[in-house]
Formats: structure tokens, sequence, C-alpha cells
């Protein structure tokens, strides 16, 4: 991978699903990891109070744009990682979804990261992806 991103961003890249998967508490990550790692954490975390699919999502963009380029980086590696499952999804609804949260972060960030070839990679991967639906 062409990124060279700092510590911190890597540990918050391994940490991103703690808080939504876990138990951890906010502290925790914060007393072992530091602040900075924290909050792109917290900004790659989904609002559980957000029912809707959409809406999580939403929020979530919002977040991750509000905390910067490095979290787009880490959301950028979290769905390249998360693309292959999409071929094992057998529900046709469920298949909808997650295509819809691919093109919304490529629509929402491709202004942001249309230099990184990695972005650019993840593109074509989510096109030959729907492709074969």
């Amino acid at each position: 991978m062409e990124l060279d991103e700092a510590k911190d961003v890597v540990i918050a890249g391994f940490l991103h699903d703690l808080l939504e998967d876990t138990d951890c508490k906010l502290d925790e990550i914060k007393s072992e990891f530091g602040e900075r790692a924290t909050m792109l954490v917290v900004a790659c975390t989904f609002d559980r109070n957000l029912k809707d699919y959409k809406e999580r999502w939403r929020g979530l963009i919002s977040n991750i744009k509000q905390a910067g380029r490095d979290a787009l980086v880490i959301k950028l590696i979290d769905q390249i990682e998360n693309l292959p499952y999409y071929r094992l999804i057998s529900d046709d609804e469920k298949k909808q979804e997650v295509m819809w949260k691919h093109k919304f972060f490529i629509d929402e960030y491709r202004n942001d990261l249309k230099e990184l070839p990695v972005f650019k990679n993840y593109e074509k991967m989510v096109n030959s992806y729907e492709l074969v639906k």
C-alpha cells in the first residue's frame, strides 16, 4: 500500500470498530493509545442511537469529514477490507444496502481522495462488484 500514515492513524485504523463491537470504553482507548487515536476512533464510530441504516451512514460520513483526512483514510481502508464480503450476501435487499454504502462513500469523498491510487482502485473494485450482482 502506498500510504505512509502516522502511528496514531494506524493504531486508530486497527481500533476503529472497537466502540461499536465491544464493551470497551472511550477512556480505556484514551489511556492506552492517546488523544489523537481516540479522536479518530470516535470519528469512525456509528451513532448507535440512529436506527435507520442510511441515516447512520450519513452521520458517520459527517463525523469523518469533520475529523479530516486521517479519518477519511481509515474509513477508506475499512471499506476496501469489507468489499469482498459483498459477494457472500444472498439477500438482494441487503446487497443493495451494502452497494449503496460503497457508492455513497465514493461520491462523498471523491474530491478529497481522488489523488490516491488506493481510492481509484477502490472505485474500480466497487464498479466491478456492482456489475456482478
